[in-house]
Parts: structure tokens; sequence; C-alpha cells
């Protein structure tokens, strides 16, 4: 068994917390596990991409291009970023709430448009904002627990949404726990309804 994930997104979006998350979920169900971070200029908002490899068949960290079973994008541009990652029948979870540039320049950045070509070129995708979902559970920064559960929602994980939440339950500070179980909740109901994305 194998299962590759790309998780991408912008510095402060908590895609390296998302990768040490699943990657304990697997290895407390028994799978084998490597994980490894590109990370550019984090602090600034700058792109941030986690590679997390399930499975025994597993051969090094980082993902080759075109054998991504799962990307999940904290955010459309980089989402797109990393497409070339994707696999033959890959799915995508991306968040429709965009980053937009602190650069100055002239290049225009165009979510909508982002957010289009990401649908045409990925028949298994589901696109929603999670941020927007976090903000009403209570606050925008539980994100990207909200694209967890909305994975575990879609049942393409190797396990199970209970040992995601397991791992969440321990990792998250008490104080933020009732609010990231509210985000969870609300993704994974959202996402569920659907199951997995259309074939």
């Amino acid at each position: 068994m194998k299962f590759d994930i790309i998780i991408a997104g912008v510095g402060g979006q908590g895609v390296v917390l998302a990768s040490r998350l699943l990657a304990t979920a697997a290895m407390n169900a028994s799978f084998h596990v490597t994980t490894a971070e590109t990370i550019g200029m984090a602090q600034r908002e700058g792109s941030v991409t986690s590679h997390v490899r399930i499975g025994d068949e597993v051969c090094g960290s980082l993902i080759p291009s075109g054998n991504a079973d799962l990307i999940i994008g904290l955010e459309p541009a980089e989402t797109a970023r990393n497409l070339h990652f994707l696999g033959n029948g890959g799915s995508i979870i991306v968040n429709e709430h965009a980053v937009m540039p602190s650069v100055n320049g002239s290049v225009k950045y165009d979510p909508e448009q982002v957010l289009e070509f990401l649908k045409a070129n990925c028949q298994e995708i589901i696109s929603f904002d999670f941020t927007q979902l976090a903000k009403q559970a209570g606050t925008y920064r539980a994100a990207n627990v909200a694209m967890l559960a909305a994975v575990a929602g879609t049942d393409l994980l190797p396990f199970t949404p209970d040992d995601l939440w397991n791992v969440l339950e321990k990792m998250v500070p008490e104080k933020y726990r009732d609010v990231n179980r509210r985000a969870f909740d609300m993704a994974f109901e959202r996402v569920s309804s659907i199951k997995k994305p259309e074939q």
C-alpha cells in the first residue's frame, strides 16, 4: 500500500502542523510514514509544501512529479503551483480563500481564474472556502484542521476520522480544542455529504 499526499500553502497557514497531524495519525494506525517540507520565505507568506508518504512501498521522502494521490491545497495559487505532483486519478481538496501576495508589481492574481484552472485539470476536486467555515466555528486559524476533516470526510485516507481526531485532541492546546472540534465537525459533515469527489 502506498498513499502520497502533498500539502501546499503559504507561511502561517499551518502546512507543517497539518503534515505532522496526518503523519502521526498514520503511524498510530500502524503505517510506515515519511515526511519532508520545502519551505521558502515562510514567515513572509512564502510558499510552503509538505510531502507525506504513507505505506511500505515508499522510497524516499519527496514525492516525484505525477505521483501524488492527493493534494491538500490551503491556498489556490499554491495548489496550482504544485499541480505537477498530482498523479492520474488523484484528488484535490482546495481552500477557495486566497492569500494575496504582499509584493508590488504588475502581476494580477485572480483566484477565481486559478480555481477554474484547477477544476479543468482535475476531475476529482472539492473546492470550498474552509477559512470562512473555520471563522464560523470560531477562528480562521482552524482552517487547516477543517481541511484535514474534509479529507477524512471523503474516505480517501487509509485510516479513520477518529484516528485523525485522536491525534488532534492530543496535539492541540486545551484552550483551542473546542473551536478546533467545531471546525473539524463542520467540515467533516459538509464533505461527507458529498463523499468522494465525482468520478
